[in-house]
């Protein structure tokens, strides 16, 4: 079929083009990607990130004017007197003006403040600052910068790195903790959409680094790192593409620096400097006048501004990932089956080609549903590149090849019948519908759930947290497989597991492994136990219930997202029953449907009756103490009946 081969050279052609990435095609990508950045969901901005600009209005102040007359300053000798009369001076101010700065904002609270500004050589009016430097130092954080040959890509093989002078901070080894550089890397079309948070000399100069190289930290990482905000810096020394608040000047609105030292805006918009209690403040230039801007995908955007959105990107973790070229090489063999089905399944032109612009508007829609829930990029344009030129191309061989037969069977057809008729058999399409079903079965479910979960994640580590969790759901879910179930889902740090729903063993059987799978991660929750215990990690307590009944089974959701689960009453009340395991001190509880079937395998305690809600009678239920024939360590390995 002509079509299928036109597919197939498209399919070959886009993967090519993807693995290789020429210019155009990067460039096409990189259109796409930030029309999505700006249609889609913005990162909210941190109202605790502050950006105070060198602006025009703070550099234009009139040298030798009357401060205090110009702004009602009746001391001479206070801090906003002198801050104004030094910014009155012509550009570069002396640096005791970022000293008083550094008074002014640390005294009214702010957190951190950021100079997004080097200061390359030493100076007369150096030892102010430096005396604010060591005053603050563990609140303040200043620039330094990479030179290098190339923008991006780290293939040149000499660079330098420009720090502040031996006047201001000691050039030490590791680099003093106030230093932090303040470049951005972009892309090779001079557009900023990553921030990169640790650097060495040897990526800049296109080799590995070592394990003892020194990761120097950027502007924003210093920043977190000082605010107590580590851990939301990502790890390694990657780049990393980072979602924008807002355009530029939007997300992070710059105020005047000068207004920081005139007492009636101090009042009126800082609240006598209570605006900036616990806020990470960055000081920097703002306007074409500094030349401190650079290219985003919603426009020119102030340096300071770029830093601010890179630390609200750590802060929500906003970060916007890159799927691999399996997943592009499959996205355009779906477009290619969906080509080769449009073209063929549907035979009017016009009805394929109003088609074709629901499915490019489906494929924009989902990378742009993708960015907004799922923060990464869908690869709609190989989809876009493989779609529309085989549908295209398909037409024209259509057109070609099927006028020719429908001619041919045409003048034939008209030899047996009429005219209308033949039209009839020819020139009408066909429909089609897809519908989504389900059916009931006899099914047993088990729900387990961490007691007290939410202390726990209040009282630890989240790194730490992460990884026991991963350990505990590992080792659950291990259970579950062993003994023959399905893992339906994780509900948070809950589990769900279901026998009888994809396959099933018999009723019995499959409430007895269940059980079985019950004791068994209650003894490995013991074996963890011991092994966190040594590690210092918290413990952790389980309530499992288990429960038997009728459910629906089914591929459950919309045509985007299908989910194979189980639905019903049965599901309900185990889930139920799982909450009294708290109330009635029992690790392990059955419903009444499930003592019946495995009385006969375990040893039962009778618990009494229990309400459920939603049930219209009460029922009993049992805890388990553990099977009749099988001790511990025979659960943990035995193999599911």
């Amino acid at each position: 079929m002509a079509v299928g081969a036109i597919a197939l050279l498209c399919l070959a052609a886009v993967v090519l083009l993807d693995l290789l990435a020429p210019s155009p095609y990067l460039q096409t990508r990189q259109v796409l990607r930030d029309a999505i950045t700006r249609a889609g969901r913005k990162a909210p901005p941190n109202p605790d990130l502050v950006f105070l600009a060198i602006d025009s209005d703070s550099v234009s102040l009139e040298e030798g004017a009357d401060i205090g007359d110009l702004y009602g300053l009746t001391d001479n000798d206070s801090i906003e007197t002198r801050g104004l009369r030094l910014m009155s001076k012509l550009w570069p101010w002396p640096r005791e003006i970022y000293a008083l700065v550094l008074d002014r904002l640390v005294e009214a609270g702010a957190k951190v403040v950021i100079f997004d500004l080097t200061f390359p050589a030493p100076t007369e009016g150096d030892e102010p600052f430096r005396l604010a430097l060591d005053r603050y130092r563990e609140q303040v954080v200043i620039g330094s910068n990479f030179v290098s040959a190339t923008s991006r890509g780290f293939t040149t093989i000499s660079a330098s790195h420009t720090r502040p002078p031996d006047s201001l901070v000691p050039q030490t080894a590791p680099m003093d903790d106030r230093v932090a550089y303040t470049n951005f890397w972009p892309d090779d079309d001079e557009v900023v959409r990553h921030a990169q948070y640790r650097m060495t000399f040897e990526q800049l100069q296109g080799l590995l680094p070592g394990s003892q190289s020194e990761r120097f930290l950027s502007l924003g990482a210093r920043a977190l790192t000082k605010a107590g905000l580590g851990n939301r810096i990502p790890s390694g020394i990657d780049e990393f593409m980072f979602r924008y608040t807002a355009p530029p000047r939007d997300g992070f609105r710059p105020r005047s620096l000068f207004e920081i030292f005139v007492p009636d805006y101090w009042k009126q918009n800082y609240q006598e400097g209570e605006f900036f209690r616990g806020k990470i403040v960055i000081v920097g230039a703002e306007g074409n006048w500094q030349h401190d801007e650079h290219p985003t995908p919603f426009g020119s955007m102030p340096g300071p501004e770029l830093h601010l959105n890179a630390i609200n990107a750590a802060i929500h973790g906003e970060f916007i990932g890159e799927l691999p070229h399996g997943f592009v090489a499959f996205a355009a063999l779906i477009a290619a089956a969906g080509a080769v089905v449009l073209s063929v399944g549907i035979r009017s032109p016009w009805l394929r080609i109003l088609l074709l612009l629901a499915l490019n508007c489906a494929a924009l829609w989902a990378n742009l549903f993708a960015f907004d829930n799922f923060s990464v990029y869908f690869p709609s344009l190989p989809f876009l590149l493989v779609l529309n030129p085989t549908v295209f191309l398909g037409l024209v061989c259509d057109f070609t090849w099927e006028r020719l037969e429908k001619n041919r069977v045409r003048r034939t057809l008209e030899k047996y019948v009429s005219k209308n008729i033949v039209r009839e058999l020819l020139d009408r399409p066909k429909a089609y519908a897809e519908s989504l079903g389900g059916v009931v079965k006899p099914a047993t479910i088990l729900f387990s759930d961490i007691r007290g979960y939410s202390l726990v994640t209040a009282t630890s580590d989240p790194q730490a947290l992460v990884a026991q969790l991963n350990e505990y759901l590992t080792a659950m879910v291990d259970c579950v497989f062993r003994f023959g179930g399905t893992l339906d889902k994780f509900i948070g740090d809950a589990v769900m597991a279901v026998w009888g729903n994809a396959r099933s063993d018999g009723v019995r059987t499959d409430a007895i492994n269940a059980v079985r799978a019950s004791l068994a991660m209650r003894a490995e929750l013991a074996r963890l136990n011991s092994s966190w215990r040594a590690r210092g990690l918290p413990e952790l307590e389980i309530g499992i219930a288990i429960n038997h009944g009728e459910v629906v089974v089914g591929n459950i959701g919309s045509p985007q997202r299908m989910e194979f689960t189980v639905i019903g009453d049965a599901v309900n009340v185990s889930w139920k029953l799982q909450e009294l395991t708290k109330d009635y001190g029992s690790e392990i509880i059955l419903g009444e449907n499930v003592m019946s079937l495995v009385v006969e395998e375990f040893e039962l305690r009778p618990l009494g009756q229990a309400q459920i809600r939603g049930l219209p009678n009460a029922i009993n239920i049992f805890a388990v103490s553990g099977a009749v024939e099988l001790d511990a360590t025979e659960v943990m390995t035995a193999s599911p009946a």
